[in-house]
């Protein structure tokens, strides 16, 4: 019997590039048909026009019950949904209290903020009031309590489902979708000719929150003579420095940012608050050392000593140290760079992780065709 799997997935921002990995390597599995809704809260420009007296928040909403309405009138027909998108979630769980099918996989690099001591709070979340960030962890825990199966992006996320919700261990498998590494590959040794300057990059769009200003500030106090800084950020500030490069952004898929990468020696994006960003996995692809920080499961992409460096979030002298240590050393630059290389070959290609992602929802789905199977006649 073939499987059939629906998949609502997020597009927005960086997750743009998991819809597209693991839809390309999922379409070579024979044995499943394929529903696929990317979701965006972002409605067309006329599409907006039209609503343009309501609240831009009831706009969006509309927007996605509209996406989601084809995938919704035929739910009966697929063996499981795997979800990645809140208000989905939501329906999905309130429709699972009433029905029992199909079964409800949540994937996604969030976890309840069961700590908020420890979680990597967004601008937006921290400006909620606590009683708002108390309901939605309640009802965080409560979805928790009624999703059958979750295929989280990190172990981090994995162990705040299993010892912070109490979710049992056999409904968690934490896998990435992975990087299309035929693409994600450097198409030449970095050059470590003497007096070259090394060149550094910070690849992020939110620039404030992902530590652009304190790399930025780093940077000038100590490395505008021997380094050059590029930046592809929309919300970087103008620079008027011979030494800092500003790319305002590149479309995703653009062959431009390869090249970015490929040219640039070390990434450093010091982030105060992030989950698991994929320029660190796109760096280490193309054999470059990373510098991050110590929040959500950063260091479980980077490992500190060996392929970069994980430092405190906000500690200038932190990151002026880790840049100069990779500065001064060309071969550690290289055995980083080829560790990082292995480590992305090992645990974050999109042609071995999809694969595998597909193979647990089918045995979720087994496990549930089992045991809501005919009992066998006397």
């Amino acid at each position: 019997m073939p499987y059939r799997f629906c998949f609502l997935l997020t597009t927005e921002v960086g997750n743009q590039t998991r819809y597209v990995n693991l839809r390309r390597y999922a379409e070579h599995d024979r044995d499943v048909e394929f529903c696929w809704i990317p979701l965006s809260s972002f409605p067309p420009p006329r599409i907006a026009r039209v609503f343009r007296a309501l609240p831009t928040v009831w706009v969006s909403r509309l927007w996605l019950l509209w996406q989601l309405l084809p995938a919704f009138l035929r739910l009966r027909r697929f063996d499981a949904v795997m979800v990645h998108q809140f208000e989905a979630e939501m329906l999905l769980v309130l429709r699972r209290c009433l029905t029992r099918s199909p079964i409800v996989v949540s994937s996604t690099d969030e976890a309840p903020a069961i700590d908020e001591a420890t979680y990597p709070l967004y601008e937006y979340q921290r400006m909620k009031s606590s009683r708002r960030r108390r309901l939605r962890l309640r009802n965080d825990l409560w979805r928790c309590r009624h999703i059958d199966f979750f295929i989280p992006f990190t172990k981090w996320a994995a162990d705040i489902l299993e010892h912070g919700c109490a979710v049992p261990k056999e409904r968690i498998h934490p896998i990435h979708v992975g990087l299309d590494l035929s693409r994600w590959a450097s198409p030449h040794p970095r050059s470590t000719t003497a007096g070259r300057r090394l060149r550094i990059l910070f690849v992020g769009g939110e620039f404030e929150r992902k530590g652009g200003a304190l790399l930025l500030r780093v940077f000038k106090a100590h490395f505008s003579s021997v380094a050059e800084l590029h930046i592809v950020s929309s919300r970087a500030p103008p620079s008027h420095s011979t030494d800092v490069f500003i790319y305002p952004g590149f479309p995703v898929g653009d062959e431009r940012l390869v090249r970015l990468y490929a040219d640039c020696d070390v990434l450093a994006v010091p982030t105060e608050a992030d989950l698991i960003p994929w320029v660190y996995m796109e760096a280490m692809a193309m054999g470059m050392p990373c510098i991050g920080t110590a929040v959500g499961a950063i260091a479980e992409v980077i490992d500190d000593g060996v392929t970069g460096f994980v430092i405190p979030p906000s500690d200038e002298a932190a990151l002026a140290s880790a840049l100069r240590l990779l500065m001064d050393d060309p071969r550690l630059r290289e055995e980083m760079g080829a560790a990082g290389r292995k480590k992305v070959e090992r645990e974050y290609d999109a042609a071995k992780n999809v694969p595998r992602i597909l193979a647990a929802m089918k045995s979720f789905v087994d496990r549930s065709r089992h045991r809501h199977a005919d009992p066998p006649g006397p």
